[in-house]
């Protein structure tokens, strides 16, 4: 963008040299030359005799320790091991003490602690310990040992030696870098002993959601003390999380040795700048930090290749030659100015997803010396621009986004970490991909939570996803609220050194859309400035900053946005429990905090298939609705506030009292299918003056029943869906509050020619309004086309209105059904008959996925209504996940045909073959083999 700068002054050169020696910040390099360390044992230190240099030799005994596979914290390696129980099921995290002592003496906690006397088993170090090998033929190289993320304070030692000390190794966000050449014996077996030290300060949770529509936890704790520290702040508890144990406390991030020759390369920058309105070139600059490991001085070749990544093209390469003093430390720069070859013409562009192609390219550096190459290092980039501006609609400022000159409509949510940090990188590709699916193009970290590993940004690169990265500050523990302390956390240092790493690490990506000072809040001000003066633009400079996520902005003396200096133009606020669907129209238009909404979100039943695993007492409480009971509640039903009660006293106002779990959690789906989409339709209906909504939020924490639109074990809800519909670029919709049949145009070019069609129908499938009319569409617009007018006597029963866009030549191009009634009076569904689908499928390879193509056809007079396929494991197996439908919870009119595509990746059925299960709200449930 026009604002970019690339500030370099002398504090940033001795910050730099400060990243090296005391290894704050992890160059990116080729893995060829990484070794993972994996297999570690654990055992408290309260436990062990002798320190690092005893625990790290070779004949230390380690026979009674526990088994633990890093990343692990130290308590998923106690459960994965069977000391304690799995947290995620029932009630079983108050079968665990907590670091918090007066949390353990009011729920007698400490009874059931895996230590002698009932010590409390969070508040000593745990030792990690791991042998491994190094290659003889390694001799000679330097070697370093890289952390990516460690929880709180570590102390590391390898082969007796000390390499790292808590003193500096601290804070939960920090890439810590060691050279350990001088420590390891290649050829030999050497030994690791990382002493890791629980939170300085282990805060209070709040109190435990015990009654299913009792009191609610209190987010961050009721002092927000874990604030103190710079962590995850919800792992002392939230509304949609209970108190983590121990914390978090281990090492969460991978942990890995790497080689290089007597050059050491780190942190390869690339900069990529449009001279837009023309993107027909891209100017490249690139920088990287290079040391001479030697006491003798070094003139070689310094290489910058780049090439494509996932596009066929050449590879461009430049040169420049590089004298290095002994021991010297310097950065490189090389621009297009003065290198042609990194002035790319006809660049291929990034874009986020439905808006392009997310093309990308690679850079690789190395250093070499008479032909021999001493070190590389490597990244991924994308050729693209952002901007930002803001604009002020009813005297309320709104942040817009810009990628490549384009203004972008913001769709996403938020994404939470895992309750004991144990995401699968298959698990993580799963739930962005199930982002980039439903036609999302945001993910937001959240400030609560963590920075993602490595592979989330790889993933967001790869899919489109733009990423907004809050910093870890939330407004429950910074006073913002009432709670918590402006001076927190305590150690500054901590904070900005772990801000230096992260931003080293992951601003090459060109998903990275803005960072935020953090959540609902912002730090205070002598970590603030230089977070957003000296770190953010001395180190990227490529993307906007704003203060907060929130309404919290900074006083008026302090800098506000970078660039503009404008506030963040971005809202929380909600509403985070169920309102009528039509009410996001008027909040819509009455702008204010919804000029860009960046928090909103319903509590979101899974299916009952789902809360089966982990609710296993289904047996409802006589003293609570049904089919509640306390289970629930400690899966975050308990809200004293409304949040859930609200939801749970629509879907029986709406649907009817449930005769079963499975009835209420359908009827839920209806909800979640209304709310969801009126989200999204309310927004994108007014392009005009929005910025754009972000869910709170898309993921859940563990197994939940609330702000979720897929759940824990990635089974979407039907709002999943209806996003996923509201989303698409081109989207025939009816706004609620108006009943206007309406056109969306999210798309950089104008559609013309265009059809559209409404019917209306009541619960007897007589047609009672249709309509079609021709329009033309702006690119990046909405529009009105007619009104939809139901009879008088029909609009206050029951009617469907089905909704079709096909353009000029007939393909049909987005459709649309709702189910209304003026009163809300939905329990007349029940009285649907039943309907029986004719149903064929076939199922081919592509790559390494299968994809079912699945027909569907309603041969009756009747609806068939939210029609809800699945893929089983065999006959008698549970439903395959992660699936990835091309639709679901969909509806057919009779006669009506509909054609569903769904993915799934190799190798997940176990061995077994995948079976066709269909079922719905009306739909006699079928099952049948798909043929190959």
């Amino acid at each position: 963008m026009q604002q970019k700068q690339r500030l370099l002054k002398d504090w940033a050169y001795y910050l730099g040299v400060l990243c090296i020696l005391f290894g704050l910040g992890l160059p990116v390099r080729a893995q060829s030359n990484r070794q993972y360390l994996k297999d570690f044992k654990i055992r408290s230190s309260t436990m062990v005799q002798g320190d690092g240099p005893e625990v790290s030799s070779v004949d230390f005994p380690t026979d009674s320790w526990y088994k633990a596979t890093v990343p692990t914290t130290v308590l998923y390696a106690l459960v994965q091991d069977g000391v304690y129980p799995d947290p995620y099921v029932g009630v079983n995290n108050m079968k665990i003490p907590d670091a918090n002592d007066k949390v353990n003496e009011k729920y007698d906690l400490l009874k059931y602690s895996h230590l002698p006397n009932h010590q409390n088993p969070w508040s000593s170090p745990y030792w990690y310990r791991t042998e491994f090998k190094v290659d003889k033929s390694e001799e000679g190289k330097q070697i370093w040992i890289h952390f990516n993320g460690i929880n709180y304070r570590a102390d590391v030692w390898i082969n007796g030696n000390k390499v790292a000390d808590a003193d500096h190794m601290v804070g939960m966000f920090g890439k810590f870098r060691y050279n350990v050449t001088d420590a390891i014996k290649p050829g030999d077996t050497n030994v690791m002993a990382v002493k890791i030290h629980p939170l300085d300060y282990p805060g209070m949770p709040g109190e435990p959601q015990l009654k299913a529509l009792g009191p609610f936890g209190v987010n961050g704790g009721p002092t927000g003390d874990i604030g103190k520290n710079v962590t995850m702040h919800a792992s002392v508890g939230w509304d949609w999380l209970p108190a983590i144990r121990d914390r978090n406390m281990g090492i969460w991030q991978d942990v890995y040795l790497e080689t290089s020759g007597d050059v050491d390369l780190a942190h390869p920058h690339i900069v990529t700048d449009l001279p837009l309105p023309d993107t027909s070139r891209a100017e490249l600059s690139v920088d990287v930090e290079i040391r001479n490991m030697k006491s003798k001085p070094v003139v070689g070749k310094l290489n910058i290749h780049v090439s494509p990544a996932n596009f066929h093209g050449e590879t461009v390469t430049v040169s420049r030659q590089v004298t290095l003093r002994p021991k010297q430390y310097k950065k490189i720069y090389l621009k297009s100015s003065q290198y042609a070859g990194l002035s790319l013409h006809n660049p291929h562009l990034w874009w986020p997803n439905t808006y392009g192609q997310q093309n990308l390219y690679n850079l690789k550096v190395d250093f070499e010396v008479d032909g021999k190459k001493l070190d590389e290092a490597a990244t991924r980039f994308g050729v693209r621009e952002i901007g930002t501006k803001s604009a002020v609609f009813n005297d309320w400022y709104r942040r817009d986004f810009f990628i490549n000159g384009e203004r972008i409509q913001i769709k996403g949510g938020a994404w939470v970490p895992d309750m004991m940090l144990h995401r699968s990188d298959k698990k993580l590709y799963a739930e962005l991909r199930l982002s980039k699916d439903a036609n999302l193009n945001m993910v937001r970290i959240w400030g609560g939570g963590v920075t993602p590993p490595d592979n989330f940004f790889k993933y967001c690169d790869e899919m489109g996803l733009l990423v907004w990265h809050d910093f870890w500050i939330t407004g429950d523990a910074q006073g913002t609220f009432g709670k918590g302390s402006r001076d927190w956390p305590f150690d500054r240092q901590a904070f900005l050194q772990n801000a230096r790493s992260t931003v080293k690490q992951i601003r090459n990506h060109p998903s990275l859309l803005v960072w935020t000072g953090g959540n609902e809040a912002y730090p205070r001000k002598n970590i603030y400035d230089p977070l957003r003066n000296q770190i953010l633009q001395g180190l990227d400079g490529t993307r906007p900053f704003l203060p907060t996520s929130g309404y919290a902005n900074p006083p008026k003396p302090w800098d506000l946005s970078y660039p503009d200096n404008h506030p963040s133009g971005a809202y929380s606020g909600g509403p985070y429990m169920w309102v009528p669907p039509e009410k996001y129209y008027e909040f819509v238009k009455r702008g204010r905090d919804w000029v860009f909404k960046d928090e909103v979100g319903i509590p979101s039943l899974p299916p009952a298939e789902s809360i089966k695993k982990f609710i296993p007492n289904i047996t409802p409480d006589p003293d609570e609705p049904y089919p509640l009971n306390d289970t629930w509640g400690y899966h975050d039903a308990a809200e004293g506030n409304g949040k859930f009660s609200v939801y749970d006293s629509t879907i029986r106002a709406r649907y009817g009292e449930p005769q079963s779990l499975e009835q209420y959690t359908e009827e839920g789906q209806l909800v979640n299918a209304n709310s969801y989409r009126a989200m999204f339709e309310a927004t994108s209906h007014s392009l005009d003056r929005t910025g754009g909504v972000i869910l709170w939020k898309t993921n859940p924490a563990w197994p939940s029943v609330i702000w979720q639109i897929y759940d824990w074990y990635l089974r979407p809800n039907a709002g999943y869906y209806y996003i996923k519909k509201a989303s698409e670029p081109l989207h025939v919709m009816l706004t609620l509050d108006t009943k206007q049949v309406a056109v969306i145009n999210d798309q950089f070019h104008a559609e013309n020619g265009l059809q559209v069609s409404a019917a209306a129908y009541d619960m007897g499938m007589n047609k009672i309004f249709d309509k079609q009319q021709s329009t033309d569409i702006d690119s990046l617009d909405s529009k009105n086309v007619f009104k939809l007018d139901i009879p008088g006597n029909k609009s206050d029963e029951i009617y469907f209105v089905k909704l079709k866009l096909t353009d000029a030549s007939g393909k049909l191009r987005s459709d649309n059904f709702y189910w209304m009634h003026d009163n809300t009076n939905f329990t007349g569904l029940r009285d649907l008959p039943d309907v029986q689908l004719n149903i064929d499928s076939d199922l081919h390879k592509d790559g390494d996925e299968w994809v079912a193509t699945v027909y569907v056809k309603n041969p009756t007079d009747h609806l068939a209504f939210f029609i809800n396929p699945e893929i089983r494991k065999g006959q008698d197996g549970g439903e395959l996940l992660p699936t990835y439908w091309s639709d679901n919870y969909f509806n057919l009119l009779p006669g009506e045909s509909r054609t569903v595509k769904v993915r799934w990746k190799d190798g997940e059925l176990d061995g077994k073959n995948p079976v066709l299960k269909i079922g719905g709200y009306n739909i006699k449930s079928t099952q049948s083999g798909i043929t190959r």
